[in-house]
């Protein structure tokens, strides 16, 4: 989707580099490597959640400026990172499970992909609500000044994790 003024959608960037996180993680799934698999998880959780932290503490209170919004109510968002941060943990648990007993090593990789697969889901419903609801609504209840001061202050805090 081509941006042409200054827009909440350039935040679109930060969903495309998570999601890269996430298949390197599972690439070293892919190559029985538990330890690099978990590293890489670690380090996608942590800037998963500081992704989540600037959308709960800057951008869901300018938007909540909009009003209720079909299909994009702030509960939903806030509901939704629950559940991811909640997978997240069960992930974390099964691999340090994994690192401790390698046995059925194979097995419980592909058991992992298997729940993976549901927060890939998950990740892309929420990050299409993100694209055709949120964004574009903060593009509407903000100014430039105000638009233009918030994505900087996103984009620190991705810089700083990336």
């Amino acid at each position: 989707m081509a941006v042409t003024h200054l827009s909440f959608l350039t935040l679109l960037e930060i969903h495309e580099h998570l999601n890269e996180m996430l298949l390197l993680h599972q690439e070293a799934l892919l190559a029985l490597d538990v330890e690099v698999a978990l590293e890489r998880l670690k380090r996608f959780e942590d800037e998963l959640r500081a992704h989540m932290r600037v959308e709960e503490d800057l951008l869901l209170p300018v938007y909540a400026r909009a009003g209720r919004i079909r299909g994009g109510p702030v509960e939903f968002f806030t509901g939704e990172h629950k559940k991811m941060l909640e997978l997240l943990a069960r992930f974390t648990e099964r691999l340090e499970e994994l690192r401790r007993n390698r046995a059925n090593l194979r097995r419980g990789i592909i058991d992992l992909f298997d729940q993976e697969a549901v927060f890939k889901q998950l990740m892309q419903h929420h990050d299409s609500r993100e694209e055709s609801i949120l964004y574009p609504t903060l593009d509407k209840v903000t100014g430039e000044e105000e638009r233009a001061e918030l994505l900087s202050r996103c984009r620190e805090v991705a810089a700083t994790h990336s």
